[in-house]
């Protein structure tokens, strides 16, 4: 099990990564557009909830919708969601993939505390078929949004494959 205060730390290493990278990077980088198509993902929490395990879609291009379900939850208190639905825009740069998006969670839970969340992705393709991603979702207690609910976050790190 992982020391709360590193988990926190974790996650707002990723988060403030994440920010500075869509945010600050942007206009240093070339950005591509966003190919057409779905991809498929097989992801397991890294901190709080591991073991808990997604299996997300994302069908689109720059912007995209998403949908996943939970397939396997330890560690989760009362237990993990079953699915989640959403929307999320991509930019592409080179074999990185930066997300950012809303999702709703089918039940609340110690994790996510909501069922509206904000969706941080980061992937990278590791060939043109397969990829390894990060998922974060929260719904944002960290930067003051709704601080009387749980919110210990997803931190789900997978792989994938491009169809």
């Amino acid at each position: 099990m992982t020391p709360p205060r590193l988990r926190i730390a974790i996650r707002r290493s990723v988060q403030v990564a994440l920010a500075w990278l869509m945010l600050a990077g942007a206009p240093a980088f070339a950005w591509e557009e966003t190919k057409h198509g779905l991809r498929l993902s097989v992801l397991d929490d890294i901190t709080v909830g591991a073991g808990s395990v997604l299996v997300s879609a994302r069908y689109g291009a720059g912007w995209g919708l998403k949908a996943g379900a939970w397939v396997r939850d330890v560690h989760v208190v009362p237990s993990a969601p079953n699915v989640l639905l959403g929307a999320n825009y991509v930019w592409t740069y080179s074999n990185w993939r930066l997300g950012a998006g809303v999702i709703w969670i089918d039940q609340e839970n110690s994790n996510n505390g909501t069922r509206w969340n904000f969706d941080l992705t980061i992937s990278y393709d590791v060939s043109a078929r397969v990829f390894c991603e990060y998922q974060h979702n929260s719904h944002g207690a960290t930067f003051g949004i709704k601080k009387d609910a749980p919110n210990e976050g997803w931190n789900l790190l997978g792989i994938g494959l491009v169809f």
